[in-house]
């Protein structure tokens, strides 16, 4: 069979769909090698099959294989038989870069036998905390059949201990369980303690939970579906208002969007006179009136949620509009990629540390760059210079903006000894100007909730290797976000609620010395990035279960609001 195999290597950019054609095949084997960027997964959707009847399928079928050679336990799906593959269409998700796709003939064929189409789409995560009223969730990619080898883990929370959860499961599409085993263990939903791996009743789809649910999705090495998708929803058996409505005093029911917003639909001496800023949950966002909304990260998401337009009001800030890692296991970035980017540096001693623009007179950087040492005065403004729209240090171009520094804030509350608190900033002696290669960074309100295994980007001037020298072009390394109580565990509790930690466990990915107050930024909706943590410390560089550490930035929101007006 291999002397008759024709092969093709085939790659897409994301945006570009590549076409998979084959017409009046003369061979009995084919294959498709198909790759995309590093960063993204390949969606191939078949839209025709038609073959002929065969007796074997071993030698008349389509395959896809999670790999780029066609080994028996990488199979994504395989398909064999007679007649047409009529519409739904199939839409098969690798776990990687890179899918193999083969068709196998045992005749010769005057037909169109394959359609088909591949792209390159982001590789997400999936999992994460939500606390909501009402909404939904489903297996990633759904409906498109979810990729191998994956494991995603949800929390489903009401936004009120006095409320329960309904779910229903409206579709499940799951690899079976092994043949005789007795409980699922290929690939399986679990919600609650509970696996199911097969299609349920009607009459079991809808189940009640507590306050709060947890939910595991697991997909092994092989063989996909489609998946499942799930709604929620909050409820009170004792409540005569819809869950997404607020009970009045005098009985009547409110839509929960509006409250503290100002309307008068519950008397002055009800529910509504409890919306002052004190009374509000952890994760409501604040409005610049002190009214406070539900709405998970509704700033700057395109919709004007306070009545105010506050949430809408400080979004000139995470693009980058760049045409076309230390960071130790990272890259060289390319030029105008991270334009908040700063070098703090010191005539005769050059890069120091790392800072973000944050607005045309602030910057925001990490605390214990600017402690004394025997020598240095690294507390005295005069000393430093900030340098904005730099690729490479030392770099002379007209696109540089060097400003001196006007005054260093740090924290009142900055612990040298465990790290706490480790944020500083710095006032420009005069603005600078945002161009194409400088521009600031979102801040975070206080309510932004960056969920774990969110994938981030590091950058700096900081050393390759531990006790290495500095990296003279801006390096980037790709990292995510790490649950803070598996961080704790692995560094003795040493983390606080102002800290926040991202790298790779396995090691070979991190910040390193030289990149301190530098960003850790994460992206928004609309691919606009936030500072979710400045570079503060960590045991080494890049080594196994030494995740780098971070100043937590929605921690300390209201404060660097305060200081920088």
């Amino acid at each position: 069979m291999l002397k008759s195999a024709v092969s093709f290597d085939l790659y897409a950019k994301p945006g570009n769909n590549r076409t998979l054609t084959l017409l009046n095949p003369k061979k009995s084997f084919y294959q498709w090698r198909l790759r995309v960027p590093p960063n993204c997964v390949v969606r191939l959707v078949v839209t025709s099959l038609h073959v002929v009847a065969s007796e074997s399928c071993a030698t008349h079928r389509l395959s896809a294989y999670d790999f780029l050679l066609p080994l028996q336990n990488k199979i994504i799906t395989r398909w064999c038989g007679s007649g047409a593959w009529t519409p739904p269409v199939i839409r098969l998700t690798s776990s990687s870069n890179v899918m193999l796709l083969t068709i196998s003939l045992d005749r010769r064929e005057e037909r169109n036998i394959l359609k088909a189409h591949f792209q390159a789409i982001p590789k997400i995560m999936c999992g994460g905390h939500y606390i909501s009223w009402n909404g939904s969730l489903s297996s990633p990619y759904y409906p498109s059949y979810y990729p191998p080898n994956i494991d995603c883990s949800w929390i489903i929370q009401a936004p009120s201990p006095a409320y329960k959860l309904s779910l229903k499961i409206l579709a499940i599409q799951i690899q079976e369980k092994s043949p005789g085993s007795s409980k699922c263990d290929k690939d399986w939903l679990e919600i609650d303690g509970v696996r199911y791996c097969k299609d349920i009743s009607e009459n079991g789809r809808s189940r009640e939970y507590g306050y709060s649910v947890a939910i595991n999705f697991h997909s092994d090495e092989l063989v996909t579906h489609r998946g499942f998708y799930i709604e929620y929803r909050a409820f009170s058996n004792t409540d005569s208002c819809a869950p997404e409505q607020l009970n009045c005093d005098d009985g009547k029911c409110k839509h929960q969007s509006k409250t503290c917003e100002g309307d008068d639909r519950c008397r002055e001496d009800s529910s509504e006179n409890n919306c002052s800023y004190k009374s509000c949950l952890p994760y409501t966002y604040k409005c610049l009136n002190g009214k406070c909304l539900l709405k998970p990260n509704p700033e700057c998401d395109g919709k004007r949620d306070c009545t105010d337009g506050s949430d809408e009001m400080n979004c000139a800030c995470g693009r980058h509009q760049f045409k076309k890692n230390r960071i130790v296991g990272g890259e060289d970035a390319q030029s105008g990629k991270w334009p908040w980017q700063a070098s703090l540096q010191i005539e005769a001693h050059g890069h120091v540390c790392g800072a973000s623009v944050i607005s045309k007179r602030w910057l925001v950087s990490a605390a214990h760059c600017f402690l004394d040492s025997d020598s240095i005065r690294y507390s005295a403004p005069s000393r430093w210079r900030a340098y904005m729209g730099l690729r490479t240090v030392n770099e002379k171009s007209n696109h540089v903006a060097m400003r001196a520094i006007k005054r260093i804030i740090v924290h009142p509350q900055y612990d040298q000894s465990i790290s706490d608190y480790d944020i500083a900033l710095l006032e420009l002696e005069t603005p600078v100007f945002f161009s194409e290669l400088v521009q600031p960074i979102c801040l975070p309100s206080s309510s932004r909730v960056f969920l774990y295994g969110t994938v981030c980007y590091v950058t700096g001037w900081g050393a390759k290797k531990e006790n290495s020298h500095l990296a003279r072009t801006l390096q980037e390394a790709r990292v995510r976000i790490i649950n803070q109580s598996v961080c704790s565990k692995l560094y003795d509790d040493l983390i606080t609620s102002r800290m926040l930690c991202a790298g790779n466990l396995n090691g070979g990915i991190d910040a390193c010395q030289g990149d301190s107050g530098g960003p850790l930024a994460c992206t928004g909706k609309g691919d606009r990035w936030y500072l979710a943590g400045i570079v503060s410390w960590g045991e080494g560089c890049a080594r196994r279960n030494r995740p780098g550490v971070y100043t937590k930035v929605t921690a300390l929101y209201d404060w660097i609001r305060q200081n920088t007006n």
